[in-house]
């Protein structure tokens, strides 16, 4: 049985991490023809390709002769971790990163049974034909080089979940206060169509009345409407990256990210 430490173990998640990255890259070049940082955090890495890959390593690696079993396990522990992870993402940050509702053979949208096939297919040729080539580079690097080499690449790594955590914090603290103005608009909105319906009905001894509340109240809506598009046109790469990255991620309300700016961009016409 092969054993690794956790220096192999640590170069191994960063390699396939990278390589994990590059996969969605392609991928996503392919189907929308431009190029899109997929990953979770800002670096060029995707952390579960990472921890998949070992887990499979270390759990299949010992009966990769027997073609059928790796691959039905690979499927197994590959859809495991990656509803496991939805899971918890959604858990913490309260939004679902990604979303294969719209997949047939789904399980609480978080896998979804095309993708989890094509992990099988993925982990067959990994561990069959590009892990023994990792493996032997990994070793054929120095290992005083190759320690220096992890501690700056994780010291990177960490950073960035930690930026890209409190990134998304800011994102739906400053998604909340755009709620709120626009519930506001939309209120002012209805406040002024009762107003001009009370004018067309022949309200005419109180027209002054409703001519100055109507002053008043598109101050008002001006006011949040000059507000609401500051804060719209406040500039976050952050939140560039991740809404070309996850299209479809879903805000507490059910509505993705991209389809939440988008309605703002309209709203502030």
């Amino acid at each position: 049985m092969i054993t690794y430490n956790i220096y192999q173990l640590s170069s191994f998640f960063i390699i396939y991490a990278v390589f994990g990255w590059c996969l969605e890259v392609i991928y996503e070049a392919v189907e929308q023809g431009k190029f899109i940082n997929r990953g979770f955090l800002n670096g060029p890495y995707c952390p579960i390709y990472g921890f998949g890959v070992i887990i499979v390593i270390l759990c299949l690696n010992p009966i990769k002769d027997n073609i059928l079993i790796l691959y039905f396990g690979s499927v197994i522990l590959t859809s495991a971790l990656e509803f496991f992870t939805g899971f918890i993402l959604e858990k913490i940050f309260h939004q679902k990163w990604w979303d294969y509702s719209d997949l047939r053979f789904n399980l609480k949208s978080y896998i979804c049974l095309k993708f989890s096939l094509l992990w099988g297919v993925a982990c067959l040729i990994v561990v069959t034909i590009i892990h023994p080539l990792i493996e032997r580079f990994v070793n054929w690097i120095p290992h005083t080089l190759g320690v220096v080499i992890l501690i700056i690449l994780f010291a990177g790594f960490f950073s960035d979940v930690v930026i890209t955590a409190f990134g998304i914090m800011h994102i739906k603290k400053r998604l909340r206060i755009l709620d709120n103005i626009s519930a506001e608009m939309r209120k002012i909105s209805d406040v002024s169509g009762e107003m001009i319906y009370g004018a067309v009905a022949g309200i005419r001894e109180k027209s002054e009345v409703i001519s100055d509340k109507n002053d008043a109240v598109k101050a008002r809506f001006d006011e949040l409407k000059a507000k609401y598009k500051a804060e719209y046109e406040k500039k976050s790469s952050n939140r560039k990256r991740i809404e070309k990255a996850f299209p479809r991620l879903k805000i507490n309300s059910g509505k993705s990210l991209k389809e939440i700016f988008e309605e703002f961009k309209n709203n502030e016409k």
